[in-house]
């Protein structure tokens, strides 16, 4: 399933055609990293309290440079599309897979809630005593529910949005792919 959604993701086509970039000012491809992502990545940073400045680290480990990470279930591309959606999401092209995404989510949610809702009834039913299998018991479940998140690096994408107001302007080429008019 994850690997579907990575290559889902990573077919989005507005990155790689450059008739929607040739007209795009704000700033110029910096090695070999698209303009846009130079840009927003520049605005992220900016965006940052003093707390959050090691935050542009892991920015660029997620989207520009974070394949080398082999416990990846995500490419760096297929995060940059799902931000994509996730900041443009108003754009009736990209309302659909924004709706995707958010279901993902909340299946992850859900999913959550039952591990949580079976803790709390090992809890009642057996305490601390071993579970089955000579697991731990509900320490055993409480571990397992904390790491067991199948689209986790989908969620953590919310901690890269800024400001709406100072998102980049896309260009009028892809604003009109976007839109209703293509």
């Amino acid at each position: 399933m994850l690997q579907l959604v990575n290559n889902w993701l990573e077919r989005m086509p507005f990155f790689d055609e450059s008739r929607y970039w040739t007209n795009y000012s704000p700033g110029a491809s910096v090695n070999s990293i698209h303009p846009f992502w130079a840009d927003y990545g520049k605005i992220y940073a900016g965006s940052l309290a003093e707390g959050e400045k090691n935050n542009t680290g892991f920015f660029k480990n997620i989207f520009l440079d974070g394949d080398q990470n082999p416990e990846r279930t995500l490419s760096a591309a297929a995060c940059r599309s799902a931000l994509f959606i996730m900041i443009y999401r108003g754009y009736p092209m990209l309302e659909f897979p924004f709706q995707l995404l958010d279901t993902l989510l909340e299946i992850d949610n859900q999913l959550g809630n039952w591990r949580y809702r079976h803790i709390n009834m090992v809890r009642r039913m057996i305490g601390t005593r071993i579970g089955t299998g000579g697991s731990t018991g509900a320490g055993y479940l409480q571990g397992a529910m904390d790491k067991h998140y199948i689209f986790k690096e989908i969620s953590q994408l919310n901690s890269f949005l800024i400001d709406r107001r100072k998102l980049p302007v896309l260009p009028k080429e892809l604003v009109e792919k976007l839109g209703y008019n293509s």
